[in-house]
C-alpha cells in the first residue's frame, strides 16, 4: 500500500512538472511573440508596411559603414495633395498602399521617409544602382488605384545618387535631393545627381522641408 501510495504521488508531482513546464513556454512563446510584434512595429511604416523612417536610415548608415558601393534614390509621388484634396484621404491612402507594394517587389531595400516620400537603398555600383532606380520609377510609374469608380493613374519622380568615398548618410541624402529637385524642375522622370546640378532655391511654404541626420 505505501508502495502503492508513493508512486501515486510521483506520477501527480510528474503530471504537476509537465504541467508548469508546458504553462510556462507558453507564456515564453507569447513573449517572443509580443517581441516579434514590438520590434517590427518600431521599425515598419503602419499604413504600407514598409520600413519606417528611422529604420531606413538606420539602415543606410550600415550600409556606408561598409564601404562597398552603394546607391539611393529618393522617389516622390507626382500630384499626390492632388489626389488627397481631389479624392480625399483614403485615396491617398490607396495610393500610398500600392506605391509601397509595387517597391517591395523589387530586389532593393525600401523605406517610406514620410507623406509620398520614399528611400531606396541598394549595394551596386553606380550603373546597376540607377538601372535599379528607373525600375522603381516605372514601377510607381504604371501603378494606379481604383476609388469611386475612378482609375488614377500615379506616377513618381526620383532623384539617385551614388556614394563616393567617405560621404555621409546625410550629405548623400541632400545630393539625392538636389537630383530630384532638378528631375521635378526640368519634367524628366529621373535624374542622378552630378556637379552642374544648380543649388535648390530657398524653400518656399509650400514645399516640404526635409531634415536628415
Amino acid at each position: 500500500m505505501l508502495a502503492y501510495s508513493l508512486a501515486a504521488l510521483n506520477l501527480t508531482l510528474a503530471v504537476a512538472a509537465l504541467l508548469i513546464a508546458r504553462r510556462r513556454q507558453r507564456s515564453i512563446t507569447r513573449l517572443n511573440t509580443l517581441l516579434i510584434i514590438a520590434q517590427y512595429d518600431a521599425t515598419h511604416d503602419d499604413l504600407t508596411g514598409l520600413l519606417n523612417r528611422r529604420a531606413i536610415l538606420a539602415h543606410l548608415g550600415s550600409q556606408l559603414a561598409t564601404r562597398q558601393p552603394v546607391t539611393i534614390a529618393l522617389l516622390d509621388l507626382d500630384g499626390f495633395k492632388g489626389i488627397n484634396d481631389a479624392h480625399g484621404h483614403h485615396a491617398g491612402d490607396a495610393a500610398l498602399i500600392e506605391a509601397a507594394r509595387r517597391l517591395n517587389a523589387l530586389p532593393v531595400t525600401i523605406g517610406r521617409l514620410g507623406g509620398d516620400e520614399f528611400l531606396m537603398v541598394v549595394a551596386a555600383d553606380e550603373q546597376t544602382g540607377f538601372a535599379h532606380a528607373t525600375a522603381a520609377q516605372a514601377a510607381l510609374a504604371s501603378a494606379r488605384i481604383d476609388t469611386a469608380g475612378r482609375t488614377i493613374q500615379l506616377s513618381a519622380t526620383a532623384g539617385v545618387a551614388h556614394a563616393t568615398a567617405n560621404v555621409s548618410a546625410p550629405e548623400l541624402l541632400r545630393r539625392a535631393d538636389r537630383a530630384l529637385y532638378a528631375a521635378k524642375r526640368t519634367g524628366e522622370p529621373i535624374e542622378t545627381h552630378h556637379h552642374d546640378i544648380p543649388d535648390m532655391p530657398t524653400p518656399d511654404p509650400q514645399r516640404r522641408r526635409r531634415t536628415y541626420r
